[in-house]
C-alpha cells in the first residue's frame, strides 16, 4: 500500500511540474476527447489555448505561438457552429498570425497555421469580402515563403497550401490572372510526393483531377478518402474530411 501511495503522490507531483507548453500539449493531444464524428468538444481545445497564451512568455514562445494558431483553427472549424462566432475567432487568429510572422519570419509553421486560419476567414466572411482583401495574393506568397523555408514541411504543406489557392481562387482578367488549374494538379501532386500522402491532399488532389477531366482518378481517391478509418487525436479532422468528399462526390455524380 506504501508504494502505491507513494507512486501516486509522484504522479500528482510530474502533474503539477509541467510547464504550461507541456500542459497546452497535452490538452491539444487530448482534442478529440468527446467528439462525435467531425464536432469536438470543447473542454480540452480551450484548455490548449489557455496554456499556449500562458506558455508565450516562456522559453518555448515559437512553439506556443504556433499551439495558439492551430488551437484557434480547431476550436473555430470544429467546434463553435455560430457564424458570427467564427468570424471573431478565425480574425483573431489572422491578427495573432501576422503579428507571429513578423516576431518568427523563418518559421514556416507559424505562416502554414497562418494560412489555415485565413482560408477559414474567407470561408466565414465569403468570396467578395476575401477578394477586397486580396486574400489570394496573401495565400500565394506565404505558401511560396514556406516552400523556401522548408519544402518537406507538415508533408509538403507549401505546395499543398499554393495547390489548394490555384484550385479555389478564381480567375479574374486584369485583377487575379494567375490562378491556374494545371498548376494546382501539379503543386498537389507534389505534395502527395513528400511524406505522408494526408485525407486533405487526397481529397483537394482529387478535386484538382476532376477539373481537369481525369474523372475515374479523382472518384478512386475520393472512395480512398472516404473508405478511410478515423483514429488517434486527429480523428475529427478525419470524420471532416471524409464528409466532405461524400458531399462532393454526391454533387458531380452524373
Amino acid at each position: 500500500m506504501k508504494h502505491i501511495f507513494f507512486l501516486l503522490l509522484f504522479l500528482v507531483g510530474q502533474l503539477f511540474s509541467q510547464s504550461d507548453l507541456e500542459k497546452a500539449n497535452l490538452a491539444y493531444g487530448s482534442r478529440a476527447l468527446g467528439s462525435i464524428k467531425n464536432k469536438a468538444n470543447e473542454s480540452q481545445i480551450k484548455l490548449a489555448i489557455k496554456y499556449y497564451t500562458a506558455a508565450i512568455s516562456d522559453e518555448g514562445a515559437l512553439d506556443a505561438s504556433t499551439g495558439i494558431l492551430k488551437s484557434y483553427y480547431y476550436y473555430g472549424k470544429y467546434v463553435v457552429e455560430n457564424n458570427d462566432v467564427k468570424k471573431k475567432i478565425f480574425s483573431k487568429a489572422v491578427s495573432l498570425g501576422e503579428k507571429f510572422i513578423i516576431d518568427y519570419p523563418e518559421s514556416p509553421g507559424i505562416r502554414y497555421w497562418y494560412l489555415v486560419n485565413l482560408g477559414s476567414w474567407a470561408e466565414t466572411y465569403g468570396v467578395i469580402a476575401a477578394a477586397r482583401s486580396g486574400f489570394a495574393d496573401t495565400m500565394k506568397v506565404h505558401s511560396e515563403k514556406i516552400i523556401e523555408l522548408d519544402r518537406y514541411y507538415n508533408d509538403g504543406s507549401g505546395y499543398f497550401m499554393l495547390g489548394v489557392v490555384h484550385l479555389r481562387a478564381p480567375y479574374v482578367p486584369f485583377f487575379l490572372s494567375w490562378p491556374d488549374k494545371d498548376k494546382a494538379e501539379e503543386l498537389l501532386k507534389s505534395a502527395s510526393l513528400i511524406g505522408k500522402f494526408t485525407l486533405p491532399q487526397k481529397f483537394n488532389y482529387a478535386k484538382a483531377l476532376y477539373k481537369n477531366n481525369r474523372k475515374e482518378e479523382a472518384f478512386d481517391l475520393l472512395k480512398d478518402v472516404i473508405n478511410s478509418t478515423p483514429s488517434g487525436e486527429g480523428r475529427v479532422e478525419m470524420w471532416d474530411q471524409i464528409i466532405e468528399a461524400k458531399e462532393y462526390i454526391e454533387s458531380i455524380k452524373d
